[in-house]
């Protein structure tokens, strides 16, 4: 990458940040919201974590000239699809043990991603437009390139993890996922996992 292109290559690396992580943002807020205080930030840190797996995979597959089928990549929306029907069905039981005086469990709260594994996992699971964007952007070759690129990523990913943060705190955005229930953020992790395979023509697999 030549110097007098980097404003550029800075540019286009931002770009494709943006691009790809607003649905992950958003994803990741509702779950901040729907989820205790005190589990705030494993979950943002299980964002984190989640995102630089994703680059890592880019880099090496950029790195060996490996290609990643789109529809087959689309394959990683079964993951928040997954956590969500899972959830889901913990949600159904969990209310029937209830109206049984078995007492209440939190196999929901559990499958939401109260945790800094779940929510790694709905990152990756979500990630498919990640790989498609870094994987060309790594390509491009040289070291400055990539050292650029890495801090366009890190600075992108530290203003991401803030905004999970503040809008996952908000009273409006707790108020609203007290409303929807344990329910709400699961419906949320089916639609994204089917979005993200409709998208990539995963279902043309099938």
């Amino acid at each position: 990458m030549a110097a007098a292109g980097l404003p550029a290559d800075l540019g286009i690396a931002a770009a494709a940040f943006l691009g790809t992580n607003i649905d992950n943002c958003l994803v990741t807020m509702a779950m901040v919201a729907g989820a205790p205080v005190e589990r705030a930030r494993r979950i943002a840190a299980g964002q984190v974590i989640g995102f630089a797996l994703l680059v890592a995979v880019a880099a090496a597959a950029a790195a060996v000239l490996f290609e990643f089928s789109a529809a087959v990549v689309g394959l990683l929306g079964l993951v928040p699809l997954a956590i969500g029907v899972k959830g889901l069905i913990g949600l159904r039981r969990a209310a029937g043990g209830s109206q049984a005086g078995i007492g209440r469990s939190r196999p929901a709260d559990r499958a939401v991603g109260r945790s800094l594994t779940a929510a790694a996992l709905v990152t990756i699971g979500a990630g498919g437009d990640n790989l498609a964007a870094y994987i060309p952007l790594f390509r491009v070759g040289g070291t400055t390139n990539v050292a650029a690129i890495a801090a366009v990523f890190v600075l992108g990913e530290a203003a991401v993890t803030v905004v999970v943060l503040t809008g996952g705190h908000h009273p409006k955005a707790r108020a609203l996922m007290d409303r929807l229930g344990a329910g709400g953020v699961l419906v949320v992790l089916c639609a994204v996992g089917v979005l993200v395979m409709l998208q990539a023509g995963t279902f043309s697999l099938l």
